[in-house]
């Protein structure tokens, strides 16, 4: 090679070499900015990438009934869930997703999408409360979508099924509309309480959820953990029912519609309320299938309402005792006022009959009541103004809803000429005639089983006038005794000791002589255990006469209604009872009254529930002194 020639290569090469050693250097340089320099930073990165922050759901609090019977309860159950920071982006993915786990891909893009846009909460849950079978296929599922991942979470669980399904209510996930209305105060996927108690007492049973981190591979799976924070769980707490008298109620309505209250007479609280058809809780805890939703939100029979807080019934009979008591306190009749029934009068050119159409002959206030002499109410019905008629409902808490802490509670119906001027625009003036019919709890009256009780229960008490609650109290956690909470406090509405005599004396007599007599069952409890009561008889479609009645449909029928309280010397309970077309309240609605008494003051005591762990002291048990409910 020519001299010249070399130096031309070495001169290259020289360049070359130091190329070379400046990329080198660069290199170098970056690698040590990227190692040293930016190293925390990236670390940082890498750990977000692997280490996860996963919630843990709080368990909710346990509810239990006055003497510590667990009436719900929390099981584990596992979910297909997809964690915030992994929900997918692409459509074909979504798609995909949808179609491999049976599911609407637009509602599971929405959903997606929602979740995405909150930007916090709780993961998004796919399937809930999986068994094997579910199981199998998520497990199949995941191998084609590894941002799938499962997790444990408590599930409520409903130990009575069907036995208090309207009082304690159930859970779902939080729905847009309440987040809306509630902003803030939920976050997507939270369970809250949807009906019932779990819904009024929704603040005191959740809990506080915790959470841990967690080191993931490159599939989404735990690897180590790095510390948690323990979820809190909901208050356990105590209702005021009582399982067993529940379970009498539950037994004794069997396939009959219609629902009953039973109130403790020292404070409010609510011994038993069952409402018929009724409905499992557990139910809804997963996606209702077709079958359930025709079975329970599109029956005509309407098994989701609460029939003893929503329902609003024609009380019959059982109203007449605040006609009673409004007559003697304006002063139309006296205990001694005597009126004649011949089976029917006339009123206003249109003749009104009695249920007796031989008629009652000559009847003081105590024998209309036992009898339930029509005509005699009637009387005292013509003798006072609607107006009035209202005023004694108002004074004695009959207007208005009782307060009672459960969700959508309805307010009893009573009439008087500005009701009707709203509700009837089209006809707004009062007729003298309708009156008449509001005399025996027809017409446009109208109350819940609940407002009953409590009207039952002022007059058990001699004028108070109590909250209804479920709530009693929480539970210790450290002893699992009872904290009781303060009951709402009465009204006092006292009546006149001589007026309300005369009331005790004729409910007196309907059960040992009168209407509710003539069931040997009422009578045959009533000679055991003394009580006070009225039958009320309430119309749904008018007849001709007692052969026409018998010829109609059922859900043509009367509803049977009775009211009361026990025992009738010293008051402990009282209770109203409604069943739909089930005819006379004598023979359909006083012998349940007449069970929920004979449990409440003989069988708890000598065939009582199985012991529960940590029972409670019987506040009503013969070893205890007896309080009058009068007392505060």
């Amino acid at each position: 090679m020519e001299p010249r020639q070399r130096v031309l290569l070495q001169r290259r090469l020289g360049v070359f070499r130091a190329l070379a050693w400046g990329l080198v250097l660069v290199l170098g340089s970056i690698y040590a900015w990227l190692q040293i320099v930016r190293h925390g930073e990236f670390k940082q990165l890498a750990l977000q990438q692997a280490v996860k922050v996963r919630p843990i759901p709080a368990p909710r609090g346990l509810i239990l009934d006055r003497n510590g019977y667990r009436l719900v309860d929390n099981r584990r159950a596992l979910h297909l869930v997809i964690q915030r920071e992994d929900l997918p982006t692409k459509p074909d993915v979504v798609e995909a997703l949808a179609q491999a786990l049976q599911m609407d891909p637009a509602a599971l893009a929405r959903k997606i999408q929602a979740y995405r846009a909150a930007g916090k909460g709780s993961p998004l849950v796919l399937k809930e409360n999986m068994d094997e079978a579910d199981i199998a296929v998520a497990e199949r599922v995941r191998s084609r979508f590894p941002f799938l991942s499962m997790e444990v979470a408590p599930r409520r669980v409903y130990l009575g099924d069907e036995l208090a399904g309207h009082v304690l209510g159930y859970v779902g996930e939080v729905d847009d509309d309440l987040m809306k209305a509630k902003p803030g105060l939920y976050h997507l996927g939270e369970t809250i309480g949807k009906d019932g108690f779990e819904a009024s007492g929704n603040d005191r049973l959740k809990g506080v959820d915790g959470q841990k981190r967690i080191l993931v591979d490159q599939l989404g799976q735990e690897v180590a953990s790095f510390g948690q924070v323990d979820a809190v769980p909901g208050h356990t707490v105590f209702l005021t029912l009582d399982a067993g008298l529940q379970k009498v109620l539950q037994d004794a309505f069997g396939e009959e519609a219609g629902a009953a209250v039973v109130l403790d007479l020292r404070d409010g609280g609510v011994l038993a309320m069952y409402s018929s058809p009724s409905y499992d809780p557990n139910l809804f805890l997963n996606r209702l299938s077709q079958e359930m939703v025709d079975r329970y939100l599109r029956n005509p029979a309407r098994p989701m309402i609460n029939r003893a807080t929503q329902g609003i019934y024609a009380p019959g009979s059982t109203f007449k005792l605040l006609i009673a008591l409004a007559g003697l306190e304006k002063g139309v009749i006296t205990p001694q006022t005597v009126i004649y029934c011949s089976g029917k009068k006339n009123f206003y050119g249109r003749d009104f009959r009695c249920d007796k159409p031989t008629g009652h002959g000559a009847l003081n206030l105590v024998q209309a009541i036992a009898q339930s002499c029509d005509v005699y109410f009637y009387e005292v019905a013509s003798r006072l103004d609607i107006d009035d008629i209202y005023a004694t409902a108002a004074k004695y808490g009959l207007t208005v809803p009782t307060g009672i802490d459960l969700p959508r509670e309805k307010a009893p119906r009573i009439p008087s000429r500005e009701w009707k001027r709203k509700a009837v625009p089209r006809d707004p003036k009062w007729y003298a005639g309708e009156t008449i019919s509001v005399g025996i709890g027809q017409g446009a009256v109208g109350i819940t089983p609940i407002a009953l009780a409590r009207f039952y229960a002022l007059l058990a008490t001699k004028g108070r006038l109590l909250t209804p609650h479920l709530f009693l109290g929480l539970r210790d956690d450290q002893t699992n005794a009872l904290e009781p909470a303060p009951p709402p406090i009465a009204r006092d509405a006292p009546l006149d000791p001589k007026l309300w005599s005369v009331l005790d004396e004729g409910l007196s007599e309907v059960v040992r002589s009168g209407t509710a007599a003539a069931n040997p069952f009422v009578l045959e409890i009533a000679k055991e255990i003394p009580f006070a009561g009225k039958t009320g008889t309430a119309q749904v479609a008018t007849f001709v006469d007692k052969a026409h009645y018998a010829r109609q449909a059922k859900h043509l029928k009367d509803h049977a209604l009775f009211a009361g309280y026990a025992p009738r010397d010293r008051p402990q309970i009282a209770f109203a009872v409604v069943v739909e077309n089930a005819g006379f309240g004598s023979t359909a609605a006083a012998p349940i009254a007449a069970k929920v008494v004979k449990y409440w003051c003989v069988d708890r005591f000598s065939n009582p529930l199985p012991p529960p762990r940590g029972r409670l002291v019987d506040p009503f048990s013969p070893e205890q002194p007896q309080q009058s409910p009068e007392a505060p």
